[in-house]
């Protein structure tokens, strides 16, 4: 019987209490949706996550709920952005010694994967990681790409921040007015 007494306890009855109404989306998808959206309008972005690490596979799972395939890659590894990704471009594996030297070609990796995407698919987001070690020049051409090849996206770490924050990609790499003022 206490028990019953202390769950009506605290209002009086003539006091109307309104209850805060419930979203009807959650926050953290709003704000998904809302950079989905400016992954669309820019083309090209930079992203600047914290160094703990969590944000960047959350945007990637909204991207993905939104229709959109990933290439990721690594910018440590990736050479001339160019040529490797939008050229066919050898490449000479180390011999050792006695073996004659040879040379492999490889196809185009945006290309490739766009000829692989089924029609249903949005696009292409092509997630470079440690862009920041990448060249002005080599930023120019991941922020046109998307002009080149209209169903593709790009997607550049460019350092760490304390919060996750990006900025078009063409204002990194001094496209724009704002840029190069």
């Amino acid at each position: 019987m206490a028990a019953a007494a202390c769950l009506h306890y605290g209002t009086p009855a003539s006091i109307k209490i309104q209850q805060k109404q419930q979203p009807t989306r959650n926050w953290m998808m709003m704000q998904g949706l809302r950079r989905g959206n400016d992954v669309e309008k820019h083309k090209a972005i930079a992203i600047y996550t914290p160094h703990e690490g969590g944000y960047e596979g959350r945007y990637l799972n909204r991207l993905r709920y939104l229709g959109y395939y990933f290439l990721d890659l690594s910018a440590r590894g990736l050479g001339d952005p160019e040529t490797t990704l939008t050229k066919v471009y050898p490449v000479c594996p180390a011999h050792l010694g006695k073996q004659p030297i040879a040379r492999w070609y490889f196809p185009p990796e945006v290309d490739y994967r766009l000829a692989a995407l089924p029609p249903s698919a949005k696009g292409l987001v092509v997630w470079i990681i440690e862009a920041k070690v990448l060249s002005k020049s080599e930023l120019q051409f991941l922020a046109l790409l998307p002009t080149l090849r209209p169903k593709v996206r790009v997607i550049a770490e460019c350092g760490n921040w304390r919060k996750f924050m990006w900025k078009p990609l063409k204002e990194i790499a001094g496209l724009t007015q704002e840029g190069a003022a």
